[in-house]
Protein backbone atom coordinates (compact mmCIF):
# COMPACT_ATOMS: atom_id res chain seq x y z
CA UNK A 1 0.00 0.00 0.00
CA UNK A 2 2.97 2.53 0.35
CA UNK A 3 4.63 1.90 -2.74
CA UNK A 4 0.94 2.26 -4.27
CA UNK A 5 0.49 5.86 -2.67
CA UNK A 6 4.04 6.95 -3.26
CA UNK A 7 3.37 6.22 -7.18
CA UNK A 8 -0.22 7.55 -7.53
CA UNK A 9 0.96 10.90 -5.21
CA UNK A 10 4.30 11.94 -7.66
CA UNK A 11 2.00 11.27 -10.55
CA UNK A 12 -0.75 13.50 -9.35
CA UNK A 13 1.67 16.37 -8.52
CA UNK A 14 3.32 15.75 -11.84
CA UNK A 15 0.07 15.77 -13.49
CA UNK A 16 -0.90 18.89 -11.52
CA UNK A 17 1.88 21.40 -12.19
CA UNK A 18 2.22 20.46 -15.82
CA UNK A 19 -1.18 21.35 -16.03
CA UNK A 20 -0.74 24.65 -14.21
CA UNK A 21 2.50 25.91 -15.91
CA UNK A 22 3.18 28.63 -17.76
CA UNK A 23 6.18 30.41 -19.84
CA UNK A 24 9.07 31.33 -18.61
CA UNK A 25 8.13 34.89 -16.94
CA UNK A 26 9.20 34.83 -13.06
CA UNK A 27 11.90 36.35 -11.62
CA UNK A 28 15.30 35.51 -13.22
CA UNK A 29 13.80 32.87 -15.53
CA UNK A 30 14.68 34.63 -18.51
CA UNK A 31 18.15 35.18 -17.52
CA UNK A 32 18.38 31.73 -16.73
CA UNK A 33 17.69 30.74 -20.25
CA UNK A 34 20.15 33.53 -21.59
CA UNK A 35 22.73 32.11 -19.27
CA UNK A 36 22.02 28.64 -21.17
CA UNK A 37 22.06 30.10 -24.51
CA UNK A 38 25.37 31.30 -23.76
CA UNK A 39 26.84 28.67 -22.39
CA UNK A 40 27.49 30.91 -19.53
CA UNK A 41 25.36 29.19 -17.24
CA UNK A 42 25.62 31.77 -14.16
CA UNK A 43 23.88 34.21 -13.77
CA UNK A 44 24.22 36.40 -10.41
CA UNK A 45 25.94 35.44 -7.31
CA UNK A 46 25.53 32.29 -6.06
CA UNK A 47 25.16 31.79 -10.06
CA UNK A 48 22.84 28.79 -10.08
CA UNK A 49 25.66 26.03 -12.34
CA UNK A 50 24.39 23.41 -11.53
CA UNK A 51 20.28 24.11 -11.89
CA UNK A 52 21.26 25.91 -15.34
CA UNK A 53 23.68 23.24 -16.29
CA UNK A 54 21.41 20.42 -16.34
CA UNK A 55 18.52 22.67 -17.97
CA UNK A 56 20.58 23.01 -21.47
CA UNK A 57 21.32 19.09 -21.74
CA UNK A 58 17.39 19.71 -22.90
CA UNK A 59 16.46 20.10 -26.49
CA UNK A 60 14.48 23.17 -25.22
CA UNK A 61 15.64 24.64 -22.15
CA UNK A 62 12.65 26.57 -21.29
CA UNK A 63 10.46 23.30 -21.56
CA UNK A 64 13.80 21.38 -19.59
CA UNK A 65 13.77 23.80 -16.67
CA UNK A 66 9.54 23.17 -15.82
CA UNK A 67 10.85 19.39 -16.57
CA UNK A 68 13.35 19.94 -13.78
CA UNK A 69 10.80 21.64 -11.55
CA UNK A 70 7.78 19.05 -11.99
CA UNK A 71 10.38 16.47 -11.02
CA UNK A 72 11.81 18.00 -7.72
CA UNK A 73 8.05 18.45 -6.76
CA UNK A 74 6.88 15.07 -7.51
CA UNK A 75 9.86 13.30 -6.15
CA UNK A 76 10.26 16.02 -3.05
CA UNK A 77 6.09 14.19 -2.16
CA UNK A 78 7.79 10.75 -1.99
CA UNK A 79 10.96 11.56 -0.45
CA UNK A 80 8.60 13.75 2.65
CA UNK A 81 5.84 10.95 2.64
CA UNK A 82 8.80 8.60 3.17
CA UNK A 83 10.07 10.61 6.45
CA UNK A 84 6.65 11.08 7.19
CA UNK A 85 5.82 7.02 7.50
CA UNK A 86 8.79 6.54 9.47
CA UNK A 87 7.35 9.50 12.15
CA UNK A 88 3.49 9.20 12.58
CA UNK A 89 0.67 7.35 11.96
CA UNK A 90 -0.36 6.20 8.54
CA UNK A 91 -3.38 8.89 7.85
CA UNK A 92 -1.21 11.73 8.97
CA UNK A 93 1.44 10.98 7.02
CA UNK A 94 -0.93 10.96 3.92
CA UNK A 95 -2.54 13.90 4.32
CA UNK A 96 0.61 15.42 5.79
CA UNK A 97 2.23 14.56 2.48
CA UNK A 98 -0.68 15.74 0.41
CA UNK A 99 -0.74 19.23 2.41
CA UNK A 100 2.48 19.33 1.59
CA UNK A 101 2.03 18.80 -2.24
CA UNK A 102 -0.57 21.30 -2.21
CA UNK A 103 0.66 23.85 -0.25
CA UNK A 104 0.25 27.12 -2.61
CA UNK A 105 3.67 28.70 -2.91
CA UNK A 106 5.27 25.07 -3.71
CA UNK A 107 3.00 24.29 -6.34
CA UNK A 108 3.31 27.72 -7.56
CA UNK A 109 7.22 26.91 -7.34
CA UNK A 110 7.00 23.60 -10.00
CA UNK A 111 4.82 25.91 -11.89
CA UNK A 112 7.92 28.90 -13.20
CA UNK A 113 11.17 28.28 -14.15
CA UNK A 114 13.19 29.18 -11.41
CA UNK A 115 15.36 27.00 -8.88
CA UNK A 116 12.97 27.39 -5.96
CA UNK A 117 11.38 23.65 -6.32
CA UNK A 118 14.50 21.66 -6.18
CA UNK A 119 14.22 22.77 -2.11
CA UNK A 120 11.01 20.48 -2.06
CA UNK A 121 13.39 17.86 -2.78
CA UNK A 122 16.67 17.82 -1.23
CA UNK A 123 16.06 18.47 2.47
CA UNK A 124 13.10 15.80 3.13
CA UNK A 125 15.49 13.08 1.24
CA UNK A 126 18.51 14.65 3.52
CA UNK A 127 16.56 14.19 6.85
CA UNK A 128 14.79 10.48 5.10
CA UNK A 129 18.33 9.49 4.83
CA UNK A 130 19.31 11.15 8.45
CA UNK A 131 16.38 8.98 9.63
CA UNK A 132 17.44 5.76 8.06
CA UNK A 133 21.35 5.93 9.32
CA UNK A 134 19.86 6.13 12.50
CA UNK A 135 17.78 3.24 12.34
CA UNK A 136 20.32 1.17 10.41
CA UNK A 137 23.84 2.50 10.28
CA UNK A 138 24.45 1.65 7.51
CA UNK A 139 27.63 3.15 4.47
CA UNK A 140 24.57 3.50 2.13
CA UNK A 141 22.46 5.82 4.19
CA UNK A 142 25.78 8.04 5.44
CA UNK A 143 26.30 8.42 1.55
CA UNK A 144 22.43 8.98 0.73
CA UNK A 145 22.68 11.88 3.30
CA UNK A 146 25.94 13.26 1.87
CA UNK A 147 24.73 13.55 -1.48
CA UNK A 148 20.97 14.65 -0.68
CA UNK A 149 23.10 17.79 1.09
CA UNK A 150 25.45 18.24 -1.69
CA UNK A 151 23.03 18.29 -4.67
CA UNK A 152 20.36 20.58 -2.42
CA UNK A 153 23.05 23.12 -2.10
CA UNK A 154 24.48 22.90 -5.49
CA UNK A 155 21.15 23.67 -6.84
CA UNK A 156 20.27 26.40 -4.39
CA UNK A 157 23.82 27.60 -2.22
CA UNK A 158 21.64 29.89 0.27
CA UNK A 159 19.73 26.80 1.07
CA UNK A 160 22.43 24.47 1.66
CA UNK A 161 23.73 26.93 4.28
CA UNK A 162 20.52 26.71 6.25
CA UNK A 163 20.78 22.70 6.21
CA UNK A 164 24.43 23.50 7.31
CA UNK A 165 23.30 22.99 11.19
CA UNK A 166 20.99 19.91 10.54
CA UNK A 167 24.00 18.12 9.17
CA UNK A 168 26.23 18.87 11.95
CA UNK A 169 23.80 18.20 14.26
CA UNK A 170 23.83 14.52 12.99
CA UNK A 171 27.52 14.26 12.60
CA UNK A 172 28.30 15.04 15.98
CA UNK A 173 26.06 12.17 17.24
CA UNK A 174 28.11 9.81 14.57
CA UNK A 175 31.49 7.75 15.34
CA UNK A 176 34.82 9.37 14.31
CA UNK A 177 34.81 6.68 11.54
CA UNK A 178 31.66 8.08 10.13
CA UNK A 179 32.49 11.58 10.50
CA UNK A 180 34.99 11.28 8.59
CA UNK A 181 33.14 9.84 5.92
CA UNK A 182 30.80 12.04 5.77
CA UNK A 183 33.18 14.83 5.54
CA UNK A 184 35.00 13.38 2.85
CA UNK A 185 31.44 12.97 0.80
CA UNK A 186 30.33 16.08 1.29
CA UNK A 187 33.21 17.76 0.37
CA UNK A 188 33.89 15.90 -2.91
CA UNK A 189 30.56 16.14 -3.85
CA UNK A 190 30.59 20.04 -3.60
CA UNK A 191 33.52 20.80 -5.62
CA UNK A 192 32.20 18.71 -8.44
CA UNK A 193 29.56 21.51 -8.48
CA UNK A 194 31.53 24.21 -6.83
CA UNK A 195 34.55 24.54 -8.78
CA UNK A 196 32.53 24.70 -12.41
CA UNK A 197 30.17 27.27 -10.15
CA UNK A 198 33.47 29.41 -9.29
CA UNK A 199 34.71 29.19 -13.00
CA UNK A 200 31.93 30.56 -14.23
CA UNK A 201 31.08 32.94 -11.93
CA UNK A 202 34.52 34.69 -12.55
CA UNK A 203 34.67 34.81 -15.86
CA UNK A 204 31.00 35.82 -16.06
CA UNK A 205 32.43 38.65 -13.62
CA UNK A 206 29.08 39.63 -11.61
CA UNK A 207 28.90 42.10 -8.09
CA UNK A 208 30.20 40.29 -5.17
CA UNK A 209 28.18 38.06 -2.80
CA UNK A 210 28.12 40.52 -0.05
CA UNK A 211 28.21 43.48 -2.38
CA UNK A 212 25.18 42.01 -3.68
CA UNK A 213 23.05 40.94 -0.27
CA UNK A 214 23.98 44.64 1.24
CA UNK A 215 21.92 45.71 -1.42
CA UNK A 216 19.21 43.81 -0.70
CA UNK A 217 18.82 43.21 2.96
CA UNK A 218 17.46 46.73 2.90
CA UNK A 219 15.12 46.15 5.90
CA UNK A 220 17.95 43.58 7.61
CA UNK A 221 18.03 43.38 11.42
CA UNK A 222 21.29 42.74 11.84
CA UNK A 223 22.66 45.41 9.75
CA UNK A 224 20.39 47.78 12.01
CA UNK A 225 18.10 48.52 9.21
CA UNK A 226 14.47 48.49 10.93
CA UNK A 227 12.47 50.09 8.70
CA UNK A 228 9.23 49.25 6.31
CA UNK A 229 11.33 46.61 4.41
CA UNK A 230 11.58 44.81 8.35
CA UNK A 231 7.99 44.64 8.25
CA UNK A 232 7.89 43.26 4.83
CA UNK A 233 10.16 40.82 5.72
CA UNK A 234 8.49 39.63 8.83
CA UNK A 235 4.88 39.99 6.59
CA UNK A 236 6.70 37.22 3.37
CA UNK A 237 8.04 34.91 6.29
CA UNK A 238 4.56 34.44 8.29
CA UNK A 239 1.80 35.46 6.31
CA UNK A 240 2.50 32.63 3.62
CA UNK A 241 3.17 30.03 6.22
CA UNK A 242 0.14 30.82 8.26
CA UNK A 243 -2.20 30.24 4.79
CA UNK A 244 -0.33 27.21 3.76
CA UNK A 245 -0.32 25.53 7.36
CA UNK A 246 -3.55 27.00 8.79
CA UNK A 247 -4.88 25.22 11.91
CA UNK A 248 -1.98 22.28 11.56
CA UNK A 249 0.48 24.85 12.71
CA UNK A 250 -1.14 25.03 16.20
CA UNK A 251 -0.03 21.66 16.31
CA UNK A 252 3.71 22.54 16.11
CA UNK A 253 4.26 23.45 19.88
CA UNK A 254 2.99 19.43 20.66
CA UNK A 255 6.48 18.17 18.61
CA UNK A 256 8.93 17.75 21.97
CA UNK A 257 11.07 14.20 21.39
CA UNK A 258 14.76 14.18 19.79
CA UNK A 259 13.39 14.12 16.40
CA UNK A 260 11.53 17.28 17.01
CA UNK A 261 14.99 18.77 17.62
CA UNK A 262 16.32 17.80 14.46
CA UNK A 263 13.54 19.35 13.01
CA UNK A 264 14.01 22.61 14.69
CA UNK A 265 17.53 22.25 13.43
CA UNK A 266 16.32 22.41 10.22
CA UNK A 267 13.96 25.00 9.80
CA UNK A 268 15.25 27.76 12.91
CA UNK A 269 18.38 28.68 10.16
CA UNK A 270 16.65 29.47 7.55
CA UNK A 271 13.84 31.32 10.05
CA UNK A 272 16.14 33.14 11.47
CA UNK A 273 17.88 34.82 8.28
CA UNK A 274 14.58 35.17 6.78
CA UNK A 275 13.50 37.35 9.83
CA UNK A 276 16.44 38.91 10.61
CA UNK A 277 18.53 39.62 7.14
CA UNK A 278 16.40 38.97 4.05
CA UNK A 279 13.24 37.59 2.32
CA UNK A 280 12.17 38.44 -1.07
CA UNK A 281 9.36 36.03 -2.05
CA UNK A 282 7.25 33.10 -0.46
CA UNK A 283 9.09 30.21 -2.26
CA UNK A 284 11.84 31.12 -0.63
CA UNK A 285 9.87 28.80 2.75
CA UNK A 286 10.62 25.71 0.03
CA UNK A 287 13.74 24.92 2.00
CA UNK A 288 11.75 24.78 5.25
CA UNK A 289 8.02 23.82 4.42
CA UNK A 290 9.16 19.68 5.17
CA UNK A 291 10.66 20.42 8.54
CA UNK A 292 7.65 22.36 9.38
CA UNK A 293 4.72 20.20 8.31
CA UNK A 294 6.61 17.32 9.98
CA UNK A 295 6.80 19.52 13.23
CA UNK A 296 3.04 19.58 12.71
CA UNK A 297 2.58 16.15 11.85
CA UNK A 298 4.50 15.04 15.25
CA UNK A 299 2.37 16.81 17.57
CA UNK A 300 -0.80 15.63 15.69
CA UNK A 301 0.51 12.52 16.29
CA UNK A 302 0.72 12.94 20.28
CA UNK A 303 -2.91 14.14 19.97
CA UNK A 304 -4.84 11.60 21.62
CA UNK A 305 -7.85 13.14 19.72
CA UNK A 306 -7.61 11.24 16.16
CA UNK A 307 -10.23 13.26 14.38
CA UNK A 308 -9.02 16.92 15.50
CA UNK A 309 -5.90 16.34 13.34
CA UNK A 310 -7.16 14.74 10.04
CA UNK A 311 -9.83 18.23 10.38
CA UNK A 312 -7.66 20.10 10.71
CA UNK A 313 -5.74 18.68 7.69
CA UNK A 314 -7.83 18.21 5.13
CA UNK A 315 -9.16 21.93 6.18
CA UNK A 316 -5.76 22.94 5.45
CA UNK A 317 -5.70 20.98 2.12
CA UNK A 318 -9.03 22.16 1.03
CA UNK A 319 -7.79 26.22 1.41
CA UNK A 320 -4.25 25.68 0.06
CA UNK A 321 -6.03 24.14 -3.47
CA UNK A 322 -8.92 26.67 -3.28
CA UNK A 323 -6.56 29.54 -3.07
CA UNK A 324 -3.94 28.38 -5.57
CA UNK A 325 -6.63 27.60 -8.39
CA UNK A 326 -9.21 30.00 -7.26
CA UNK A 327 -7.86 33.40 -6.15
CA UNK A 328 -8.11 36.28 -8.44
CA UNK A 329 -5.98 39.61 -8.55
CA UNK A 330 -7.54 42.52 -5.80
CA UNK A 331 -7.58 46.00 -7.18
CA UNK A 332 -5.31 48.18 -5.57
CA UNK A 333 -7.73 49.93 -3.14
CA UNK A 334 -5.93 49.82 -0.01
CA UNK A 335 -2.65 48.69 1.80
CA UNK A 336 -4.07 45.34 2.98
CA UNK A 337 -5.05 44.18 -0.96
CA UNK A 338 -1.60 45.25 -1.74
CA UNK A 339 -0.30 42.77 0.68
CA UNK A 340 -2.46 40.17 -0.02
CA UNK A 341 -1.55 40.60 -3.99
CA UNK A 342 1.67 41.31 -3.51
CA UNK A 343 2.73 38.75 -1.06
CA UNK A 344 0.37 35.78 -1.45
CA UNK A 345 -1.73 36.06 -5.01
CA UNK A 346 1.24 36.48 -6.76
CA UNK A 347 2.03 33.09 -6.60
CA UNK A 348 -1.03 31.50 -7.51
CA UNK A 349 -2.28 30.18 -10.74
CA UNK A 350 -4.32 33.55 -11.20
CA UNK A 351 -0.30 34.97 -11.45
CA UNK A 352 0.62 32.47 -13.72
CA UNK A 353 -1.90 32.24 -16.19
CA UNK A 354 -1.97 36.91 -16.34
CA UNK A 355 1.27 36.36 -17.00
CA UNK A 356 0.74 33.73 -19.89
CA UNK A 357 -1.40 35.92 -21.04
CA UNK A 358 0.69 38.84 -21.47
CA UNK A 359 3.46 36.53 -22.88
CA UNK A 360 1.21 36.26 -25.88
CA UNK A 361 0.33 39.43 -26.08
CA UNK A 362 3.88 40.14 -26.64
CA UNK A 363 4.07 37.57 -29.14
CA UNK A 364 0.95 39.08 -31.03
CA UNK A 365 2.49 42.37 -31.16
CA UNK A 366 6.24 41.22 -32.20
CA UNK A 367 4.43 39.74 -35.22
Amino acid sequence: MRPRFSVCIAGAVLLARSLTSGPAYYSDAGRHLQAIADHTFVIQPPGYWLFNRVGGLFADPELGLLILNWCFSALGCVAFYACARRLVRSPLARLGTVLYATAFFAWFSGNVHSTYASQLLFPPLMFYFILRFQESPQTQWLLGVAASFALGAGFRPSDGVFLAPLLLLFALQLSRKHQLMLLASVSILCLAWLIPNRIALHRYSPIGHAEQLTHAATGAIVLGRINAYTISNAFRFFLPLVVALGPTAWFISRARDAVARQLWAWVLPGSAFFLLVFISDAPYLDCLLGGFVLLCLLGMNACRNRVVPVVALTFSIVVNVLFFTGFHQLPPQNAVSAVIDRDLGLYTLDAVRHQTRLRLIDVIKAQ
